[in-house]
């Protein structure tokens, strides 16, 4: 007789009937069903508090071993401003790389994208980059002669101020911006509307989005506005970790704001969110130059950025593109545009003359400059100005104008002061 074996099953051809084989599978079958629903957990979540209280996590069966073919994850969240410190010991026998893992996000994904992966002995110390953080351990088979367990430790610690923080530095003569290059940068879109996006805009608090004016006579209604946060290319669902998408709850214009033929003035609106923006290492406030409101900020190189058209009247971008300008007097783009610039304009300029600018669908955007406070630090992104309106996209050595921010603190502040979330650094 041939034997074959599947579980506690054992069934020999010749010995049994037909009938009988039926039930011993439906049998296997429903046992196998039983073991299916316990190979994973559903995700534990733990609340740390701010006071520093150390809270324990442990494998399942702990300090015995975790049963073989089975899997859970924990989620661990810090309060708001703080980040999560975890100690972990994972222990497995024997001490190889095999069926056991063990595995860590900083950023608090529950598929651990971008995380780190344990199979051996190890102990582990990190810090969450933000608010979450997720551990886990995988059993591969549950007939498995390795053995795992974990103990870990978590509390929470309150985060310095933070804002204009990037993931990469500057890649020069490119177009297309990095991932998570601009974690503060926006897009726009009309949730009743055909197009990709409408206008950029920026992250200035954890509730408030800064765009321009003129964006909201595109879409003056709120409830019809998507903001789409920690995106790198629109045209995927599943690019990018940190993608998010807000719903807005109010929409306020600059009292003052007006576009005549002789110009745009005032161009600067903050969008509210209906939910709390979370930090990422893809999402974040840009900073505001708060505490240099008397600098004109002349001839300094900036980036502008969006998923604007990459041509005058040419097709929009999926993927977030920057640009390389200067910040130049405002006599030139007078001289360009025969329009009255003010004192809260600021101007750019293709200095190079590659033929980079913004373009269509770009407004709203932030002119950012990178700048360094400390030589031990790194450098923050800061808004300059805010993307207003210009001449032929595309044209060489072209000009510029947009909202300077320094002009518009007092009222900005406002809003923001009440919320939380707003870093002066």
């Amino acid at each position: 007789a041939i034997s074959l074996e599947m579980g506690a099953l054992v069934f020999l051809r010749g010995s049994v009937n037909f009938q009988h084989f039926v039930l011993s599978m439906l049998a296997l079958a429903a046992r196998l069903a039983t073991v299916k629903t316990q190979m994973s957990c559903i995700t534990q979540d733990y609340y740390l508090p701010s006071n520093q209280q150390v809270f324990n996590i442990t494998s399942p069966n702990y300090p015995g071993a975790y049963r073989p073919g089975t899997n859970c994850r924990f989620r661990l969240i810090a309060p708001y401003a703080h980040v999560v410190v975890l100690n972990c010991i994972f222990d497995v026998y024997p001490n190889a790389c095999g069926t056991e893992y063990f595995y860590i996000s900083r950023d608090g994904d529950l598929d651990f994208r971008e995380g780190e992966t344990y199979c051996t002995n190890t102990n582990i110390v990190r810090n969450s980059y933000f608010r979450p953080m997720t551990v886990g351990y995988y059993s591969a088979s549950p007939s498995t002669n390795q053995q795992g367990r974990f103990f870990c430790q978590a509390y929470a610690q309150r985060q310095p101020c933070n804002c204009g923080w990037t993931t990469q530095t500057r890649i020069t003569n490119g177009q297309e911006a990095t991932k998570h290059e601009y974690p503060s940068m926006v897009a726009l879109r009309d949730i009743g509307s055909s197009q990709q996006i409408f206008c950029g805009g920026s992250i200035v608090s954890n509730r408030h989005i800064m765009t321009a004016a003129h964006c909201i006579n595109v879409q003056p209604d709120a409830r019809r506005i998507i903001a789409y946060v920690g995106d790198h290319d629109l045209s995927s669902n599943t690019e990018s970790i940190f993608a998010v998408q807000h719903r807005i709850q109010q929409i306020i214009i600059h009292p003052n704001y007006a576009s005549t033929a002789n110009g745009v003035v005032n161009d600067l609106a903050l969008l509210i969110t209906i939910a709390r923006i979370e930090w990422s290492r893809g999402v974040g406030p840009i900073c505001l130059p708060l505490l240099q409101s008397s600098d004109l900020f002349t001839y300094r190189t900036v980036d502008v950025t969006g998923w604007g058209t990459t041509s005058f009247a040419g097709p929009k971008s999926n993927t977030l593109q920057k640009v390389e300008l200067m910040t130049v007097e405002n006599s030139a783009c007078e001289t360009q545009f025969n329009t009255t610039i003010t004192a809260a304009h600021i101007c750019t300029h293709d200095y190079r003359g590659l033929g980079q600018d913004s373009c269509q669908y770009d407004s709203g955007g932030p002119v950012i400059l990178r700048q360094q406070q400390q030589l031990s630090q790194p450098s923050r992104m800061y808004a300059l100005g805010v993307i207003s309106y210009g001449g032929t996209c595309g044209s060489r050595y072209a000009v510029g104008v947009n909202t300077r921010i320094t002009s518009y603190l007092r009222w900005i502040w406002n809003y923001l002061q009440n919320v939380g979330g707003v870093c002066v650094p």
